[in-house]
Order: C-alpha cells, then sequence, then structure tokens
C-alpha cells in the first residue's frame, strides 16, 4: 500500500489474484521490488536479462567482500 498508494482492499484483491495492478501501480512496485521486476522480466521471456542482473548483483557484492577483507587485513584499498 506505500509503495503504491493504492488502497487495502485493492491490496488485499492483488495479493488474492482477484485483480492485478494498473500500470502505474505496477510501474511503483517494480520500482520498489527488484522480485516484481523479475518476475515480470521471466514472465516476458527475458530470462537473460534476469540472469545478466543477478551476475552484476553478485560481482558488486564480491567487490564489497573483497574490499572489507583488505581492509581486515590491512591493506591500502585507495590504490585500486
Amino acid at each position: 500500500m506505500r509503495w503504491t498508494g493504492a488502497g487495502e482492499r485493492t491490496v488485499k484483491n492483488w495479493l488474492a489474484g482477484i485483480s492485478g495492478p494498473s500500470g502505474q501501480h505496477l510501474v511503483d512496485l517494480m520500482r520498489h521490488s527488484d522480485d516484481v521486476l523479475q518476475v515480470l522480466l521471466i514472465l516476458d521471456g527475458r530470462q537473460q536479462t534476469v540472469a545478466v542482473q543477478r551476475l552484476v548483483d553478485l560481482r558488486n557484492k564480491l567487490a564489497e567482500m573483497v574490499e572489507h577483507i583488505d581492509i581486515s587485513m590491512g591493506e591500502d584499498t585507495t590504490a585500486r
């Protein structure tokens, strides 16, 4: 409700599968939820787009972890 401004009854109908969100509500949901965006891309047959985004996310997490390891080991991370 907070993400879309939709009423409680409307959102309950979405969750029950009685109806779906309007175009703008759907855009609002995608803006706030990567899961909603991924499901819509998969339903549209764009699994490759989802896979690429997951790889980018994993790469970013890995880079962050390497930085934390370097900091923990006392290495200078500004040289990169």
